[in-house]
């Protein structure tokens, strides 16, 4: 037997259990109230109840395709309202019909005669509480559906951020990095103490934010920004005039959060492609905007560029990054790499703009 169908045997199955309550309350009913034989009430449940699990079935798949609002919007009860009433409608048909078969009588004669005894308005009525009762469980599921995606992605984001501190940790302590930052130190206290007793402190501010144990998954942008600010003039320090930085950020950004260390990761990495490699240094260009609840943000540098790739050619950094994003806004962000020879390279990010949570007192 194929996965898909011992999947599809299981969900018949699921939904067989969960009518057949009803199925059993309605023969019993209709033997205790109506008089009728067991023969003739299994027929009339089996009928009855049937049609009310298969137009069930398009319930489900309307409510499926209409998430849970998560603010009072009329439209989506409206369109609830006429659903459930078309529901009421095709299945007091179906009640009907099947009556019809059961007491051998004409389809039109039954629907006179339920309309004569007024019992059509309680059916309607009965039709909608069904509508009403399997769009509840529908909803219902997924709600739990939706909790169990959210505390996938937590996990993963949890994961992800974890190998985001050590790889940042990694790239901090790496001996190439310490033998630079030690080599500028060094230069400074030569030539100017005090500069030298500045990088120090920035390099300290640098460490002590990368080996903190309260990074949430996100921070607020204003946080990750004094990082990044923090990083750069100690870079500034190292390369002087060979670093030139254009700053565009749009004030709305700062009521944004967004994944600790993006930010500094794009900006190290256009660092390291517009300045490490070239003696004339080069220029890195940081942007952001808020649109629409959206958050764009930009870091293009003007170094040799070369082909973007998807795959290790795109760097660990920007690979780790990519999956962070999936992992804490799923399809709503996505990161975007731009680069040609002798064009540059360039970054975007665009993720929703959640509102920052309150930033650490002792924040750099």
């Amino acid at each position: 037997m194929s996965p898909r169908t011992r999947r599809f045997l299981i969900a018949a199955l699921v939904v067989v259990g969960a009518w057949f309550p009803f199925f059993l309350f309605w023969v019993l009913f209709v033997m205790s109230f109506a008089g009728g034989k067991l023969s003739k009430a299994v027929t009339s449940g089996v009928g009855t109840i049937g049609g009310a699990a298969i137009l069930g079935a398009a319930v489900w798949r309307f409510c499926r395709r209409r998430p849970w609002p998560l603010r009072v919007r009329p439209a989506f009860y409206a369109k609830h309202l006429g659903a459930a009433s078309a529901y009421a409608a095709a299945w007091l048909t179906a009640l009907n019909a099947v009556f019809a078969f059961v007491e051998g009588k004409p389809f039109l004669e039954m629907f006179q005669a339920s309309v004569k005894s007024r019992v059509i308005g309680w059916q309607f009525l009965m039709g909608v509480w069904l509508y009403g009762l399997i769009a509840g469980v529908s909803y219902a599921i997924q709600i739990r559906q939706g909790a169990n995606e959210s505390e996938r992605r937590a996990l993963k984001a949890e994961s992800a951020l974890v190998a985001a501190r050590l790889e940042a940790l990694r790239s901090r302590l790496n001996p190439h990095f310490l033998f630079n930052a030690l080599h500028t130190v060094g230069a400074l206290v030569r030539q100017d103490s005090e500069r030298a007793e500045n990088a120090v402190e920035k390099l300290g501010d640098i460490l002590r934010h990368t080996l903190r144990d309260d990074l949430g998954e996100t921070v607020p942008f204003r946080e990750e920004w004094t990082l990044t600010e923090r990083y750069l003039e100690f870079e500034q320090l190292r390369y002087e005039q060979r670093l030139s930085v254009t700053r565009n950020i749009d004030p709305s950004s700062f009521s944004c959060s967004t994944p600790s260390f993006a930010l500094q990761t794009l900006v190290e990495n256009a660092v390291r492609h517009s300045i490490d490699s070239r003696v004339q240094g080069g220029h890195v260009e940081i942007s952001t905007r808020v649109d629409d609840g959206t958050f764009f943000l930009r870091v293009r540098d003007d170094g040799p560029g070369g082909p973007v790739s998807g795959g290790p050619g795109a760097g660990y950094g920007l690979r780790a990054l990519r999956e962070r994003l999936e992992a804490v806004y799923g399809d709503a962000a996505s990161l975007a790499i731009r680069s040609e020879d002798g064009s540059g390279f360039e970054v975007s990010l665009t993720m929703p703009c959640h509102p920052a949570a309150a930033e650490a007192a002792d924040d750099l």
